[in-house]
C-alpha cells in the first residue's frame, strides 16, 4: 500500500440522492476500498447534524480526512465543523446544484473522485462567514433566495437541475421586491436583489465573476437594482449567458466585508440552503479551511 494514501476517512452522507448519484457514491466508495481505504459513514439528511457529527470526528484525531457525500448543503455543514481544523474536508458530489464541487472542478466519475479523495492535494482557502457563522461560497438576499425557497417548498429534487425552471418562473410572477440597504468600505447604497460571492460561477455553470479566487481574502458584491419581471428577465437572460456583470442595473464591487439590511421577511439563502434572515454582517472568517483538491 502507498505510504502517501489517505486511508481513513469520516463521511457525512445525505441518502436523499436520485439514482445516478447513488450510483457514483457507492462506486467511489468500492474504488477507495480497493485501495486500501476504510470508512466509517454516518447519514444525515437534517441540516446542522452534519456539522457536529464532522467536528467529532476531527476532535478524534482518527481520521485522515472527513468526505462530504451529498449536495451543497451537506458540504456547507460539512465545512461549518471543520474550519480552522488540520482535517481536509473531501467532496463526493450528490446534490442538484454541486456548485462549489463544479467550482473546484472535481472529477465526475468514480476513479477521479476516487484518486483526488485517497491522493488529491489539502490546501488551506479563506472563507466567508454571515452573522459569524461560516459559508462557503454565496449568499443571496431577494430574488434568488425566493427561488431556492419555492425550490424546496416544491420537492423538485427529484427532477435535478431541471426542477429549478418552475421556481425561478414562480419568483418572476410572485416575488415582491423589496428595498435593501447595502454597506462596505466604500459605499452606503441600496437594491433590491443582492449576491455576496467567493467564487466565479453561480449556479453551477454560469459565469458570475471571472477575477474571484477560492486562495483571495475577498468578496465580490453584486448590488442588483430594478424592480419587477421586466428587470428580471433581462437579468436572468444576462445571467444564463454569463454576462450579467455587465448588465447596467448590476454593480459589482471587491470587498472584505458588507453588511445588508432591511426588511426581516425578505428571503436569504445562504451556499444554496434557506438559512439566516436580514440584517446579514458578511466577511472573511478568521479560521481557514482545509479543503482536498483534484490531484
Amino acid at each position: 500500500m502507498d505510504a502517501s494514501l489517505r486511508t481513513r476517512f469520516f463521511i457525512i452522507h445525505n441518502p436523499n440522492a436520485g439514482p445516478a448519484a447513488r450510483h457514483l457514491y457507492h462506486a467511489t466508495l468500492a474504488r477507495m476500498r480497493r485501495a486500501g481505504a476504510h470508512a466509517e459513514i454516518a447519514e444525515t439528511a437534517r441540516h446542522g447534524e452534519g456539522m457536529k457529527l464532522v467536528a467529532e470526528a476531527a476532535e478524534n484525531g482518527s481520521f485522515d480526512a472527513v468526505v462530504a457525500a451529498g449536495g451543497d448543503g451537506t458540504v456547507h455543514d460539512a465545512a461549518e465543523g471543520l474550519v480552522g481544523r488540520s482535517t481536509p474536508l473531501g467532496i463526493i458530489p450528490m446534490g442538484t446544484g454541486n456548485v462549489f464541487a463544479r467550482e473546484l472542478n472535481l472529477p465526475r466519475s468514480p476513479d477521479g473522485l476516487a484518486g483526488t479523495l485517497l491522493k488529491g492535494k489539502a490546501c488551506a482557502i479563506p472563507i466567508g462567514q454571515v452573522n459569524g457563522r461560516p459559508f462557503l461560497f454565496v449568499v443571496g438576499i431577494g430574488f434568488d433566495a425566493e427561488a431556492v425557497h419555492l425550490f424546496e417548498r416544491e420537492g423538485n429534487r427529484a427532477l435535478g437541475r431541471a426542477g429549478y425552471v418552475w421556481p425561478v418562473l414562480r419568483a418572476l410572477s410572485s416575488h415582491q421586491d423589496r428595498t435593501l440597504r447595502v454597506r462596505t468600505q466604500r459605499a452606503d447604497t441600496v437594491a433590491q436583489w443582492v449576491i455576496v460571492t467567493r467564487i466565479k460561477r453561480y449556479a453551477g455553470d454560469l459565469m458570475l465573476v471571472p477575477e474571484a479566487d477560492l486562495y483571495h481574502e475577498r468578496l465580490y458584491v453584486l448590488r442588483i437594482v430594478g424592480s419587477g419581471p421586466l428587470y428580471r428577465i433581462r437579468q436572468l437572460s444576462a445571467l444564463a449567458l454569463g454576462l450579467l456583470r455587465y448588465d447596467p442595473s448590476v454593480h459589482v464591487e471587491a470587498a472584505t466585508w458588507v453588511r445588508i439590511e432591511g426588511d426581516p421577511a425578505a428571503r436569504v439563502q445562504i451556499d444554496g440552503e434557506m438559512l439566516g434572515k436580514l440584517p446579514l454582517e458578511i466577511g472573511l472568517h478568521p479560521e481557514p479551511l482545509n479543503l482536498i483538491f483534484p490531484w
